[in-house]
């Protein structure tokens, strides 16, 4: 065979790499919404002292905040070394190979200049000598036909952060776990079936009326649910005081953004938003208008324009956080009353 490509597919989450990868390999299972609600509807943000900070997804049940490969029961998931798995093959002959066997091969790539960024491989062609891969191409994330010879793992391992949630070191390999092709398994049901009572429990859990995960994650200096706004706000003054000529990290924004449309469709799923359709809608929409609010000042550094709107961007984070308070709670009070 002298071209195989593996199905992907656009990912609805996608400011990070590895939820990008994970997503477009499952997100064409109907069974796959199920776990990614009781995986993606709580958030979660580490921070320093000197005011830096990131947010990310979290799940329900342990491994809370760790990386999802492993965790998800859809695909399976397997670590390689790479010195190892490469001492007696070439890296583009280990790809071919393991997408033959339907995986898909994901790793830290080396694009030169001592930069690496992670990569996802779904195909190849042996008549181009192109792998098909999957990054952020252009900030987007999307698939481009890659030389062979230009695929190569990075040589270093990844630096620690003070926030990092885990480590990509090695070579990951994910294939669609046949298993869930048959729904008498014993966890079918119980890992996947997510329904309201799950909804309102991650809300209670959102605004802190649950603390199961809360209180795990404090103990590893995590904030979690509506109680990150705060944090954002505190860590925003800290860099309005000393300011650097810098862009802001667009990532926690991107977050917010996908989280609250993932959260709409959620709500859309299981429960008559009729009656709060204006509410779902205006959450998503000032989420939007918060990114693209952080967009627009970086655009404006870029351009040698030093303009940061932090009292801007600060005012709307306290926006947002208010009408997620009063629809989430709107919802829990319902379902109470029921």
């Amino acid at each position: 065979m002298t071209i195989k490509i593996l199905e992907t597919h656009s990912p609805m989450i996608a400011t990070y790499p590895h939820h990008a990868s994970l997503f477009s390999i499952i997100e064409d299972d109907p069974r796959a919404l199920s776990w990614i609600f009781h995986n993606y509807l709580l958030l979660f943000l580490h921070h320093d002292e000197k005011g830096e900070y990131g947010i990310d997804f979290c799940s329900q049940y342990f491994p809370w905040h760790q990386l999802k490969f492993s965790s998800c029961p859809l695909i399976l998931c397997r670590n390689y070394d790479t010195e190892i798995l490469l001492k007696n093959s070439k890296l583009s002959d280990l790809i071919i190979s393991l997408i033959d066997t339907e995986s898909y091969v994901y790793f830290f790539r080396d694009i030169g200049n001592n930069n690496r960024h992670e990569v996802l491989v779904s195909g190849y062609d042996l008549s181009s000598q192109t792998f098909l891969c999957h990054d952020f191409w252009s900030d987007v994330f999307s698939e481009k036909w890659i030389p062979f010879n230009e695929i190569q793992t990075a040589t270093t391992k990844v630096s620690h952060a003070e926030w990092a949630v885990d480590y990509l070191n090695g070579i990951w390999t994910l294939q669609k776990n046949p298993k869930y092709k048959n729904k008498d398994e014993f966890y079918y049901e119980t890992v996947l079936n997510f329904n309201k009572e799950d909804l309102i429990h991650c809300l209670r859990e959102y605004l802190g009326y649950d603390n199961n995960v809360r209180q795990v994650l404090k103990k590893d200096n995590r904030i979690v649910g509506i109680d990150i706004y705060d944090t954002m706000i505190n860590m925003l003054e800290k860099q309005k005081n000393n300011p650097i000529n810098l862009p802001f990290t667009p990532h926690p924004f991107q977050v917010l953004y996908e989280h609250k449309k993932l959260m709409a469709f959620a709500i859309e799923n299981f429960i008559d938003t009729y009656t709060h359709l204006e509410k779902v809608k205006l959450l998503v929409e000032e989420s939007k208008k918060l990114r693209n609010i952080v967009i627009y000042c970086n655009i404006s550094l870029a351009s040698n324009q030093v303009y940061k709107r932090y009292d801007s961007i600060i005012e709307n984070i306290k926006i947002l956080k208010n009408l997620e308070s009063d629809l989430f709670n709107t919802l829990i009070e319902e379902y109470n009353n029921i």
